[in-house]
């Protein structure tokens, strides 16, 4: 249905993938997974021609409708939100397009009207009439609530934006799916019925993504960006990543069998290179030392880093207390979470969860004392010492943009020595010259990295993390995962990924979705979040 053959791509002298060569079948859900700026995206663009490799081809089979979901969601603001949604069907646009315009001309002829009739008869092939309904349909799973469709794309907040693009994408069933990063923007529920959806289609499905749950849940091959090039691995990514370990360690047996060998033939070689009899057995190793060092495994793209994070000293029992806590935004007349009380103490690991907007960040920031509730108390024991990423690091870069990286992290730490904040910052895979580069221009991923640093060399005993996976790639979400799985003080955490809260959280505070003019609902569940999914039918 779709192939690539002796595909390379570079950007001057960074070589992304060279000589690819693949076929991807129809039936199948290809998972599109690399470390970031590995060119995972760049291949999405490449096999719907909006980007043109530096070699090779892109062979679609005759016939077949492509859809697919860019990261980029901007445009489309002055248009109605259905009206996007249809655009997804190209052939249909098309036809409701052109029936517009012949219908608003003023000089309407004989051979418009005639256009007209051939345009209403491949409309209604298509079932044109049907399809605004099946884009609401999908809308509305997709948790676009009916009073939106109406509206232009320009009234929509960026994650809402997200959905109706996803909604594009999908509604129309074209033959072949690309997806990049779909799970973005989504609450559970718009999970489970991408999951659903993904795993019943009978097209060709290629999905970029982080969210390694969403992967085991949909994909029956994983595409792995590494090593220039793009291996295909049968089976979701849990099988893949056993497969790769597998073969991590095979290389790295291989390479040392290989310079043992080398080390072996230059003894031999600066033994005998003086022996008239032994010359001419010299001189061939010589070449084959030649050749075995030229066996050079390129290394992966992948470098994780290494998180630990150290309690300088351990809390009391108590950790914070809410007593009918009622918050409302500043001049709003909305109450965000009404009268809600919990208790955490030390040791609980709770995730706070629900989609972006019910408020998960106004309520840590309200448990942190940075909003003053309208009502209720909160307290919190002397002995915790809290340390508080906040999501894509709220305003910590402001103002400090032309800061190195080395100074920006020596405002969060009483310890300047420079060793130890190099040490540090090295961990975090910022090394050498890396230090001096400023934080104005840092990648969300890197700011990310920034941010933990901070949080690490707080040594708390109590951490208080927003969105902390967001802008990672896959090595350093699991980093940061058994980071925090051996953390032995307390954690809140707000986090979509389902994989990471399952391993790290122990007990779960669910903000569903609001009804208009009413708090958002909130439910505090004391044990995992598969046990919460496993019993709302969300697994």
């Amino acid at each position: 249905m779709l192939a690539v053959a002796s595909l390379t791509m570079n950007f001057g002298q960074k070589i992304l993938f060279e000589n690819v060569n693949i076929k991807f079948t129809a039936g199948n859900c290809y998972g599109l997974i690399g470390a970031n700026g590995t060119g995972k995206s760049t291949f999405l663009k490449i096999l719907t021609r909006e980007l043109e490799a530096t070699t090779g081809q892109i062979i679609v089979e005759p016939g077949k409708r492509m859809g697919w979901l860019r990261q980029d969601i901007s445009g489309h603001d002055h248009r109605r939100v259905l009206d996007v949604v249809l655009m997804g069907h190209a052939d249909l646009w098309k036809i409701v397009e052109e029936k517009e315009l012949l219908s608003s001309k003023a000089d309407f002829t004989d051979a418009d009207g005639a256009r007209l009739g051939d345009l209403e008869e491949k409309f209604a092939e298509m079932d044109g009439w049907s399809q605004e309904s099946n884009a609401a349909e999908v809308l509305t799973d997709l948790g676009v609530e009916p009073g939106l469709h109406e509206k232009t794309m320009g009234e929509l907040n960026q994650a809402t934006k997200v959905r109706v693009l996803l909604a594009q994408a999908v509604f129309s069933k074209p033959d072949i799916l690309l997806l990049d990063e779909p799970t973005n923007n989504l609450d559970i529920p718009a999970m489970v019925w991408l999951e659903n959806y993904l795993a019943n289609y009978e097209g060709l499905v290629i999905v970029v993504s982080h969210d390694r749950h969403f992967l085991n849940r949909v994909c029956t091959h994983t595409c792995d960006v590494d090593y220039r090039t793009v291996r295909i691995f049968s089976g979701p990514y849990d099988v893949y990543q056993a497969q790769e370990q597998l073969a991590r360690a095979h290389r790295s047996k291989e390479s040392g069998r290989v310079e043992r060998q080398v080390e072996k033939l230059k003894k031999f070689v600066e033994r005998f290179k003086s022996n008239a009899a032994r010359s001419k057995q010299a001189t061939s190793r010589v070449k084959l030392i030649n050749e075995l060092s030229g066996q050079k495994v390129l290394p992966s793209s992948r470098v994780s880093p290494r998180l630990y994070f150290r309690v300088a000293k351990p809390s009391g029992q108590d950790i914070v207390n809410l007593e009918n806590v009622t918050v409302r935004y500043e001049g709003g007349d909305r109450d965000i979470i009404k009268n809600f009380s919990a208790r955490i103490d030390r040791g609980d690991r709770v995730a706070i969860v629900g989609r972006n907007g019910v408020g998960k960040t106004t309520l840590v920031r309200t448990i942190l004392g940075e909003i003053a509730p309208v009502k209720g108390k909160i307290t919190w024991s002397n002995t915790t010492n809290r340390a508080y990423f906040p999501q894509e690091g709220g305003t910590l870069f402001e103002g400090k943009k032309d800061l190195s990286i080395y100074d920006w992290i020596r405002q969060y730490t009483e310890n300047q020595d420079i060793n130890a904040i190099r040490a540090m910052l090295g961990r975090m895979l910022f090394s050498g010259d890396d230090v001096k580069k400023a934080v104005g221009v840092l990648s969300g991923g890197e700011r990310v990295r920034c941010c933990l640093s901070m949080v690490m060399l707080a040594e708390a005993n109590t951490l208080v993390l927003d969105e902390p996976t967001g802008h990672l790639d896959m090595e350093s979400i699991e980093a940061l995962q058994e980071a925090l799985e051996e953390f032995t003080g307390t954690l809140i955490v707000i986090s979509h990924d389902r994989e990471f809260i399952d391993q790290v959280a122990n007990r779960v505070i669910v903000m569903d979705d609001f009804k208009p003019g009413e708090a958002t609902p909130i439910t505090d569940w004391k044990g995992d979040y598969l046990g919460y999914r496993s019993t709302r039918g969300l697994e």
